[in-house]
C-alpha cells in the first residue's frame, strides 16, 4: 500500500515528480475491466452467497479448483 502525503503548501517539483510515480505504481497494480489481468503474487478469493469465502487456484495443467477459508478479525481472508 502506498501512502500518499499531502501536498506542500507551495508547488514542490520533487513531491510532483513522487506523487506521479506512486499513482502511476498504483494504477499499474490496479485490476482493469478493459484488458486482460494477471495475477502473478497473491491470489483471487470469492465469496459465495452464504458468506463462505473460497480462494481460487490453478493446476499445471489448467484445471480450477476452490479451496474454503476463514477469515481474521479485520475480514481479510486468511489463507
Amino acid at each position: 500500500m502506498i501512502n500518499i502525503p499531502l501536498a506542500p503548501l507551495e508547488y514542490d517539483q520533487r513531491f510532483q515528480t513522487d506523487l506521479n510515480e506512486a499513482v502511476n505504481e498504483l494504477d499499474e497494480n490496479t485490476l482493469k475491466l478493459d484488458q486482460d489481468n494477471f495475477i502473478v503474487n497473491g491470489s483471487i478469493v470469492l465469496q459465495s452467497p452464504d458468506g463462505t469465502l473460497y480462494k481460487l487456484q490453478v493446476a499445471n495443467g489448467g484445471a480450477l479448483s476452490a479451496t474454503a477459508v476463514t477469515t481474521e478479525q479485520t475480514s481479510n481472508p486468511y489463507v
